[in-house]
């Protein structure tokens, strides 16, 4: 009964969660949150490489007082004093002991920093490849949108309603089109092209006779010359009073 019940919570407020959830959101975040890590990750590799140098100076120190009782305890022997060099030797037996402890914590000191630096440069290869499959997942995610988008546009697409519109307006503007051609040859029709060109060669010809009148009156033809249609074109008045 229990696990039936809890089956039924994980599945009214998982499809609850799935539908309120943004995944790509949630990858900005998640991007966020590896981000902010990495100044941690340096902080705590600044604090053990402050560690580190500490007991590497320690360690110096205990060094550089071997030396100087190694030398005292050298010295008071040559001079004879094994009281003196008895008190140096176990001072030295001690900076010796100290001296070799420094150096096991250095050497711990120093395998925790490399692991630590190790561990930084695959936390930022890893980042690294993580944030280019994200943002890569991002924008596949922001093509499928419009992809989505332009599948809406194609599924609401009715290809006949537009058929049938562009051939009604085409079909509107051939008739337009035939009525001001009919217009045209009608217009053409009720014209007498015959009459008209008659006119057009009556004007050819009087403009000729004309032009011929002027060239004998300014001397430039002379009468016997002017052609018998000139003549004939001079007016029924001046043919009435040459022959009286």
């Amino acid at each position: 009964m229990w696990q039936r019940f809890m089956r039924w919570v994980r599945s009214v407020f998982g499809g609850a969660l799935e539908a309120v959830e943004n995944p790509e959101l949630i990858l900005k975040q998640a991007i966020r949150d590896m981000r902010d890590k990495i100044p941690k990750i340096n902080q705590n590799l600044a604090k053990m490489r402050g560690g580190l140098t500490l007991l590497q100076k320690e360690y110096e120190d205990y060094a550089l007082n071997e030396r100087k009782l190694i030398a005292r305890v050298k010295a008071a022997l040559e001079g004879g004093d094994e009281s003196l060099a008895a008190d140096y030797a176990i001072r030295l037996k001690q900076t010796q002991g100290a001296k070799e402890r420094s150096f096991e914590q250095m050497e711990k000191a120093k395998e925790a920093y490399d692991k630590a630096v190790e561990f930084k440069q695959d936390y930022m290869r890893e980042m690294n490849k993580k944030v280019q499959e994200a943002q890569q997942a991002m924008r596949e995610h922001q093509a499928s949108k419009w992809k989505a988008e332009v599948a809406e546009v194609f599924e609401t697409f009715e290809i006949g309603d537009v058929d049938q519109t562009v051939d009604e307006m085409m079909q509107k503007l051939r008739e337009k089109t035939a009525m001001a051609e009919g217009k045209l040859e009608m217009a053409v029709e009720s014209v007498d092209m015959r009459e008209i060109e008659l006119e057009k060669r009556a004007e050819r010809m009087e403009a000729q006779e004309l032009l011929k009148q002027f060239k004998v009156e300014w001397g430039l033809e002379s009468q016997d010359t002017a052609s018998p249609v000139a003549e004939k074109t001079v007016g029924p008045a001046e043919t009435e009073s040459a022959e009286q």
